[in-house]
């Protein structure tokens, strides 16, 4: 069975809840975004910044990846730290496959998704965002090359 890879843009201190948790939660727009993913689909965590209330530090890694383990929760008191006024209700339950950490802005600039050169970050706005074969392929070479694994 063929499931889609995704990428999803998270805060270090929500993924840590995530993690703890076994669900991913997205902010705006969140039941239609969450949607896009199908129960089985692998999802690349990207962690762009260590809070999710304040822009800085910048972490920019990929942290893990995940598996869609279930459908759409709506949860009545959000795990999350909020970002302003938006809160953080609805969620999927995941699986955690794998753990690592890599730098990330070089091999998000060459994925499908990225555009011109500067117009990559804004289309992480709209995460999750479905990868490519090609994608993925560049995502795995990265992590094993970060893991000291050989690149086969």
């Amino acid at each position: 069975m063929s499931n889609d890879h995704w990428i999803a843009v998270v805060t270090e201190d929500n993924w840590a809840i995530s993690v703890r948790e076994r669900l991913l939660g997205l902010g705006k727009d969140a039941e239609r975004r969450l949607a896009r993913m199908a129960k089985g689909d692998h999802v690349w965590i990207y962690v762009n910044r260590k809070h999710v209330d304040r822009q800085v530090p910048r972490v920019y890694e990929i942290r893990a990846i995940a598996r869609i383990s279930g459908p759409i929760e709506h949860r009545r008191k959000s795990p999350w730290k909020p970002r302003g006024d938006q809160r953080f209700l609805v969620a999927r339950p995941i699986v955690i496959e794998r753990t690592m950490a890599f730098p990330a802005i070089d091999i998000l600039k060459r994925l499908s998704f990225a555009g011109p050169p500067r117009a990559w970050g804004v289309r992480l706005l709209n995460a999750p965002l479905r990868l490519t074969s090609a994608d993925v392929a560049k995502l795995e070479v990265a992590s094993k090359s970060a893991t000291g694994k050989s690149s086969t």
